[in-house]
């Protein structure tokens, strides 16, 4: 075991402190924008419409993510004495990789156009085959990643959102239709490729290597088994439904998972800024155990608020903003938002295993994801619909934290995952009760907006209050790394 006594790297505290809000600001921001396009599209195109392209996107961002496996976050360990010709080596990868991932977003558009029966898919998934090639030619942010430059690779990651919705928003108030979701995210895409060149110190150059080509592929693998459980739980979720009752219930599966994949953003934020410093302590076991349980504290005071939100206020979020059409989706969207809440409790484990060279820890856990979504999710659903479904999915998310738990113990000994999630669930106990209280008390049928309202500032306010009661010490601690 490493020394506990050798000092912490200058700086490395407030640089990751610093990077963290420069991510949370930034992302957070650009994110708010994609929700509010996204409930804009919801409210205008109707649950057939948002069915279609949630097929679409799911097969085409899932196949981005199969060809994502990691190999930025392989770029970032390795050390080379020349950086610029180790990059082009990875973006040669990348690259590769990207067009496969466009080859096969292509090869499936049929498929799934026979599959749901519908020709719209046909055209829709071709004009998305481009993603993984779009993603791969932004390698260039990867070098700020590996610098810890956060504002400039965060600057670089907001093109996408704020040019999708630039483009998106207007088109579809002029009724373009769904075609509005697709058009939008390419020039937002095409925009990003041109900046990130632009910014890039190093340039655009193929270099093929079969010996870096093995290496970062055989710490990508386990990365890639990972995006293939993601994609076929995600294409699961919508075929259970959208196969057997059509599009319209497919639009009410994408509109849960959607909204409830928000609930991962703390900790995507977090995880992707502390892997470099992960990266600098990886052999000091007591930093890094302080490191995963403040992360983890500070992710959760976000998730468990989030998860528990949406499942106090979605079916609100659905009655006054969303309309009557929607109403199919209250439960799934309640349900879906406690199971991606809890899926959050340590989290960012794997970026730990990964700083060391081991990937394969997060295939075994997302195999136990995939088994246990096949065995619990998929007959729930089929015998007992949308509340079978999501008590299947809580099911899920049950057996994938006591995998994680155990690898989790095995590289950080004195971490604390069970006590940290507790930690986190009293401050939105306290909000909750008396809003139930509330509800129970003026409960006469349908609720009116004013209530709602009224439920969702005391809420809010408690919760407020609850957490910087019990998290008192971790914020004032952050705080004095930004100053």
């Amino acid at each position: 075991m490493a020394s506990r006594r050798t000092p912490d790297p200058p700086g490395l505290r407030a640089r990751t402190a610093r990077g963290g809000v420069v991510n949370a600001v930034f992302l957070s921001g650009a994110e708010l924008l994609v929700l509010a396009q996204g409930l804009l599209a919801t409210a205008l195109l109707g649950p057939d419409a948002i069915g279609l392209y949630g097929i679409v996107t799911t097969t085409a961002m899932t196949i981005v993510a199969l060809r994502r496996v990691g190999i930025d976050e392989a770029f970032v360990q390795t050390a080379a004495d020349d950086e610029e010709a180790e990059f082009q080596r990875a973006l040669t990868v990348e690259l590769a990789l990207g067009l496969l991932g466009a080859l096969g977003v292509a090869l499936l558009a049929p498929v799934l156009a026979a599959a749901y029966d519908d020709d719209r898919l046909l055209a829709l998934t071709f004009a998305v085959a481009y993603l993984p090639v779009a993603f791969a030619l932004q390698a260039p942010q990867w070098i700020f990643f590996k610098r810890m430059a956060y504002v400039k690779l965060r600057v670089l990651q907001a093109i996408v959102p704020l040019g999708t919705v630039l483009v998106t928003v207007p088109l579809l108030l002029a009724g373009v239709g769904v075609w509005a979701l697709v058009i939008g995210p390419f020039a937002g895409n095409a925009v990003a490729v041109l900046a990130a060149w632009r910014a890039s110190p190093y340039a655009f150059r193929l270099r093929p290597d079969r010996k870096a080509a093995r290496r970062y592929l055989r710490f990508s693998w386990p990365v890639f088994v990972t995006s293939l459980v993601a994609l076929l739980v995600a294409q699961g979720q919508i075929a259970v439904f959208g196969l057997d009752e059509g599009l319209v219930t497919a639009g009410y599966i994408t509109l849960a998972a959607t909204l409830t994949r928000y609930a991962d953003r703390a900790d995507q934020i977090l995880a992707t800024t502390i892997y470099p410093a992960i990266v600098r302590v990886r052999d000091r076991v007591d930093v890094l155990e302080e490191l995963f349980e403040k992360a983890n504290r500070l992710t959760l005071m976000w998730a468990f608020p989030f998860g528990a939100g949406l499942a106090l206020f979605g079916a609100d979020l659905i009655v006054f903003v969303l309309g009557d059409d929607w109403r199919g989706a209250i439960v799934l969207l309640g349900g879906l938002a406690v199971a991606v809440a809890l899926q959050q409790v340590g989290y960012s484990w794997f970026a730990f295993y990964r700083a060391r060279g081991q990937s394969w820890p997060q295939a075994v856990e997302s195999g136990v994801f995939g088994a246990s979504f096949a065995v619990l999710a998929v007959p729930g659903a089929l015998l007992w619909g949308a509340w079978g479904f999501v008590a299947g999915r809580v099911g899920c998310t049950v057996c994938v934290l006591v995998a994680r738990a155990v690898y989790v113990r095995r590289l950080l000994p004195g971490a604390r995952m069970g006590g940290v999630a507790l930690r986190a669930c009293v401050p939105v106990a306290l909000a909750t009760a008396p809003v139930v209280a509330l509800r129970l008390a003026l409960w006469g049928g349908e609720r009116p907006l004013w209530q709602a309202l009224l439920e969702l500032a005391l809420w809010l306010g408690v919760l407020a209050w609850a957490t910087w009661r019990f998290e008192r010490s971790l914020l004032t601690e952050l705080r004095g790394y930004l100053t």
